[in-house]
Order: C-alpha cells, then structure tokens, then sequence
C-alpha cells in the first residue's frame, strides 16, 4: 500500500491576519508579519504560531476579502471593506 504524505496550512496559524487588518490599513507582507509578532497573547498562552512572509502573501492572494495595490516591487494589501 502507497501512502502519500499531505501538506496542510493550519489555520489558527492564519486568523491573526485578519485580526492585524481589520483597520483597513494598506500593509505589506512583512509588516504583517510583524504586526502578528506585536499582537498580545490571549489566554495567558505564551506560544503563538508565526505565519512565514509566503503563507501570508499566499492567503492573501487567494481570499477575496483583499485586494492588493503594487508599489514597485513590493506588494501592498488592504482588506475590502
């Protein structure tokens, strides 16, 4: 029997991007990433799971709540509102 092994985003991996623009505010990857490192921790948790710079670009690209604004060579995003 062949088994395969399957890659899979986690999701609560994900949910603090949407925390981080819910202002509105145009951001790129890497300030996201950053903003999720600022957030406070809930709960009294003291590890948090970091989105990477590439599964933030490819969340946003492929949700339609954002829109992306390209400044030269570096991506701008902004959530719809």
């Amino acid at each position: 029997m062949q088994v395969e092994s399957v890659k899979f985003k986690k999701k609560h991996a994900l949910t603090p991007i949407d925390t981080v623009m819910e202002d509105g505010e145009p951001r790129s990857n890497k300030q996201i990433v950053s903003a999720v490192i600022d957030l406070p921790t809930h709960g009294g948790r003291k590890r948090r799971v970091i989105p990477t710079v590439m599964e933030v670009a490819m969340y946003l690209k492929n949700n339609p709540n954002y829109e992306c604004i390209n400044k030269g060579v570096e991506k701008i995003w902004r959530m719809k509102i």
